[in-house]
């Protein structure tokens, strides 16, 4: 790697393109108004994860980027979540789909579930289509956003996209 400039290539000196990927009915199926909450839950599309990897040589980096409010509404600990988003990566990374890292925000702005976590209802900057994750990734991972990629399923990351000056991709479109 270090004779093939790999290591200056990646190095943070030099900033990085991303393909950023929503999670649910993106790359996992997760039916409407449900949750994953459970590994068993995971349901990847392989088709479209082969085509999205081909998508991805054209990026040094490959970032999951996913709400996932049913922390908050104390459906799933965050432990859990990790696990799960560590599932999806593994079977991706299976399939031909490396991912270097995940973003989720746990945060959800309506009240009223039985088991709750009040700290986390509320309105956030990371929750899509709001930009923060994808602020907090460019800053972390020096990426340049113009130059990156959004592949989703929803106006909230044709939104994120759009506000970052980012290109998206609806993911129905590689169907």
């Amino acid at each position: 790697d270090i004779k093939k400039g790999e290591l200056k290539r990646l190095s943070y000196s030099n900033s990085q393109r991303a393909l950023f990927l929503d999670r649910d009915n993106t790359i996992n199926f997760c039916s409407e108004g449900s949750y994953i909450i459970e590994n068993c839950q995971v349901k990847l599309y392989k088709k479209r994860i082969e085509k999205i990897s081909q998508l991805a040589k054209n990026f040094e980096q490959t970032i999951l980027i996913t709400n996932q409010p049913q922390i908050s509404m104390g459906k799933v600990s965050w432990q859990k979540v990790i696990e799960i988003n560590g599932e999806i990566i593994t079977r991706c990374q299976d399939s031909g789909l490396d991912i270097s890292s995940f973003y989720l925000c746990p945060h959800h702005p309506h009240s009223g579930f039985i088991e709750e976590i009040k700290e986390l209802k509320t309105f956030c900057f990371c929750r899509k289509p709001f930009p923060g994750l994808f602020l907090e990734a460019s800053y972390q991972r020096n990426i340049d956003l113009s130059n990156s990629l959004m592949i989703g399923d929803s106006w909230r990351d044709e939104e994120a996209s759009k506000i970052l000056g980012m290109k998206f991709i609806n993911i129905k479109s590689l169907d």
